[in-house]
Order: structure tokens, then sequence, then C-alpha cells
């Protein structure tokens, strides 16, 4: 005889906060629980727009932009400070520390009015005050003017004088290791997978505390190499609580001549729709990046999935947007996850939680609007349990497969496959690796074979010495090869581009890119290489 048990509703709800505590880790959820019972007290007896913005039940904004027309700097530390005057004279609420000129920064900030400020340690004092301002731009931030809380395009132009009137503030610049430079990414953007960033400590910051994780890694745009033009992206998309680390076991397998991984790390614990239309109008609006024809991949692991499939709803069919040739989401819960339907009821909310319950607003939009005709869609699931209690294939231990497999979903799948691997261990399961990378090879760039053959040789590794620019240095290093062979006649332009630099480096034409420019001074400086290339020659390390 079997027995309903029936519990008091306290009873009930201490119980689903146990289990959502659980879900989340409970010693982290606990510590969050604390330190967010301190910032509500704070913000009543000294509050200010820096607590403001840790507190989770608050919104804030992502905001980013480019530093434009910035003076020669020599190599002097660079921020972008956003300073307020709402609770008290000249706040600092946000600091980038990773900004550079003539590239991007990225802040996160609560709702309000800013000055944001470019700053240079000119006097290499070790800190940031006013008397060195670069320049800056006012900022004001609501749901009105800003209703998806992501605000880009935000330029600081620093050709514009900017009063930065009674303004005092001392902010210590951040000491670092050395970072990697990149001519293309924004600073700091270029990393090794087992880079700090990408730790465990800062994954779970990311899920419990989002504003602290955005003040360490501000850009959500990584790299692990420089950007070649004729590599296919992959971009890789983790889950709540997870990192670039996760797909180590695929980045190792990619065919690194024809693609590049490219990563979205975000703060799982924010809201899954601002999630969403940050990574729209970073990969996907061309805005942002800029790949023209050039087709891209996504993987999303997890809650991942639900991030980029929220962002493909924002696509508007404009033929300024980035192409996506293949989507694969894996072992997503794209129905919602049951152990979130009460997450309202728990001490503290994490956003990303609230939408993940399976009756939220997000969940119930989530195919509001259909994919892309020309998208191939790949929803691979996962179905092994490793929990002592098993489900009896009816989960991957975290996700239940009736939410993997939601109706919307499948129907909307030009293919489905299933793997017997657990939630996280389909990322290292040799099945779904070979599909992962079976899919994405099936991405055709819109350039010939013989192109194609051309440029994956590279370029020639000589010392270029400093009549060369990095750009121009750049181009002979990785693009050698290439040129050659477009300036010889060995392959037929199929671009304005191509048939402009060929008649640059004739004389037709007077050069006006980096890579005319640089063909022409190695034309002149290395006849012979230049005149005939070999295989031999474009991969073998030389010295002038």
């Amino acid at each position: 005889m079997l027995t309903a048990l029936r519990f008091t509703r306290p009873m009930r709800e201490r119980l689903l906060v146990a289990a959502l505590a659980a879900s989340l880790g409970a010693c982290s959820y606990v510590g969050t629980m604390l330190s967010q019972a301190e910032l509500a007290l704070k913000q009543i007896t000294e509050p200010e727009q820096r607590t403001y913005k840790h507190m989770l039940d608050r919104e804030t904004f992502f905001v980013f932009g480019t530093i434009d027309n910035a003076p020669e700097l020599d190599d002097v530390a660079i921020a972008v400070i956003a300073l307020s005057d709402r609770f008290r004279n000249f706040e600092t609420v946000d600091v980038n520390h990773v900004a550079r000129p003539d590239s991007y920064y990225g802040l996160n900030l609560p709702a309000g009015d800013f000055r944001l400020l470019v700053v240079g340690d000119r006097n290499r004092d070790g800190y940031y005050d006013q008397s060195e301002v670069l320049g800056g731009r006012a900022l004001a931030l609501d749901t009105v003017a800003v209703p998806d809380r992501v605000l880009g395009g935000y330029d600081i132009d620093l050709a514009r004088r900017f009063d930065v009137g009674a303004a005092t503030f001392r902010v210590a610049v951040r000491r670092s290791v050395p970072l990697a430079r990149s001519l293309f990414y924004p600073k700091g953007s270029l990393r090794s997978l087992d880079d700090p960033l990408f730790a465990p400590d800062m994954a779970s910051l990311g899920l419990y505390r989002p504003a602290a994780f955005m003040e360490a890694a501000p850009m959500m745009f990584y790299a692990i190499e420089e950007d070649l033009g004729h590599k296919i992206p992959i971009v890789f998309v983790h889950g709540i609580g997870g990192s670039v680390r996760d797909f180590a076991p695929i980045v190792a397998r990619i065919d690194r001549n024809r693609f590049k991984p490219w990563f979205f790390y975000y703060p799982s614990g924010s809201d899954l729709e601002q999630l969403g239309a940050m990574f729209y109008k970073l990969f996907l609006s061309g805005t942002t990046i800029q790949l023209e024809q050039m087709p891209m991949v996504i993987v999303a692991h997890s809650m991942g999935g639900l991030v980029v499939r929220e962002a493909m709803n924002l696509l508007t069919g404009s033929a300024l947007e980035n192409r996506v040739a293949q989507l694969i989401t894996v072992a997503s819960p794209l129905g919602g996850h049951p152990g979130a339907k009460n997450a309202k009821n728990a001490p503290v909310v994490i956003p990303s939680w609230l939408d993940l319950a399976p009756d939220s607003r997000f969940i119930a939009q989530l195919h509001r609007k259909s994919l892309p005709a020309e998208l191939h869609y790949h929803l691979l699931f996962a179905f092994a349990d490793d929990r002592a209690i098993k489900t009896g294939g009816t989960s991957d231990g975290v996700v239940p497969l009736a939410s993997q497999l939601s109706p919307p979903a499948q129907r909307e799948a030009s293919a489905q496959l299933g793997f017997d691997a657990t939630h996280s261990g389909i990322l290292d399961d040799a099945a779904a690796i070979r599909e992962i990378l079976r899919i994405a090879a099936e991405v055709r760039v819109p350039l010939p074979e013989s192109h194609m053959e051309a440029l994956r040789k590279g370029g020639f590794e000589l010392d270029l010495g400093p009549r060369y620019s990095p750009m121009e240095a750049y181009c002979i290093h990785n693009l050698g090869v290439y040129m050659a062979a477009l300036a010889s006649g060995a392959i037929e332009p199929v671009h304005a581009t191509h048939t402009h630099f060929v008649r640059a480096v004739r004389g037709e034409l007077p050069p006006d890119k980096a890579f005319e420019t640089a063909w022409i001074k190695f034309s002149q400086d290395f006849p012979e290489r230049a005149a005939a290339p070999s295989d031999e020659g474009a991969t073998q390390a030389e010295t002038r």
C-alpha cells in the first residue's frame, strides 16, 4: 500500500530550495545567499552604483564599443572608466583594464547616467587620475532606450573634446602577466585554453557573481590563435557554470588549417534573453565581427544552446548579418529544466536558472521565429546517466531527454543523433566529436580550391625588420605564398580586392592596403623569393 506524502508549504519550499542548491552547487549557492544579503544591507546603509551592479535581483547593461582616433601612446597602460554621481560624486562603477586604442572596450553597468573616460597612465605612476583623461563620452542607460540591455557600437572618439568637469578619481592600474598581442582581436582576447581566465573558479564566478565575472573578463569573445580570414570560424558556447575549457577535447581534433576556434565566454548566471542579444550583436549582426561571405559553424553545449537559439530569433535577414551554415546544439535543455520550475521561490534567484524553468516566458518564446532556411541545424542529445539513482535512459544525468528533444526543437532540426554519454561526457565522447567534425567539414568557403591551396601554404618566415609595419609583416608571414600566386598569375583574381592587388603591385594603381604595400616592399627586398616561392621555402623559418 502506497501512502501519499503531503508537505506543508514551508517544508515543501525548503525541499525545493535544497534541490535547487544541489543543482547549482550547494556550497557556492550558500555563499551567494550570504554575499547577496550583505550587499542588500550595504545598499540600504551606504548605497552605491557598484553595489547595485552586483545584486542579482537588479538589472545591468552590457555596453561595448571602440576607442577611436587615439594619439600615439608608446605602450602606455589604457583603461576605460565609468563614473557615476547618483549616490556620491565621481563613484567608479566599472573599469575595463584591457582596453586598447582602435579596438573594443566592454563594461557592465546598472541603469543610470555615467561618464565614460578613456585614461592612460602617462606618468607611469601605477594609477589613473583626472589629469590623464584622453577623452570620453556621456552615457545614459535605461530599459526604455535599451530594452534588451545590450548597447553595442557605443564608440568613444578621442579626437572629440570631452569636458571632464570637476571629476576626481584615482584608480590603480591592474598589473597582470603580459597578454598576447593581436592585430585583429581586442586586447586580452587571444589566450590559450589553460589560461587562468578559463579556470573552474572563474566559471563558477560567472554563475554566482556575474558582475564580478564581467570585471575580470569583460569582452566575452576569445580566440586561441591570431586571425586568418580564410579559415572557417567555429564558435563554441558553453553551458551554465561552464567554461571555454569544456571544449578542449573537440578543439584538439579540429583541422586548424581549415578552421579557427572562437569562444563566447559569458557570465552564465545572467538572464538568457540578454545573453542572446549579446551573442547576436557580437557574432551574428555583422556590425562587430564582419565575416562578409565567410560561413560560420556554432557548437553550443547545454544552456549555451538556448543562448544561441535566442540569438537566432534576432536575425533580420539583412545582407550585413553573418551567415551561420551549421548550428549544433549538444545536450541542451531546449524545453527547460524541471529542477528550475520553482527557482523563483529560492532565497536568491539566479537569473539564468529562472529562465530555464519549463513554464518560463523565455522557454515559451524560444522558438518564436523560424531558423534561416539555409541553416542546417543538428540536434545532438545524450542519454547516459551516471547518477546513483538511474532514470532508465530518460536523462543524461543532468538534462531530461524530453527537454533535449523538445517538440519545437525536433521540428526545426535537420538531423538528430543521440549518444550513450553523460551531459558533460558528450564533449569528450569520440563518436560525438567525430559527428561534430563531420558536420563542420561539410562547410565550404567562397573561394576556389586553387586559392585555398595557396592560402594553406602560409607565408615566409623571414626577419623583415622595421621597414615593415606590423600589418605588413603579418601579411608576408601568413599570406606570402597566396600573394605571390596572385601577383604571378598562377591563380586568377575572383574578387575586386584581388584585382586591385594585382594592378597595384604591377604599378598600374597606387597601393592603398597593407597587403599591397607589403608585397611591393617584399618584391624589392627579396626578388628571388617573390618571383619563385617554393613550398619548402614558404614553410621553413629563415633569417635575412
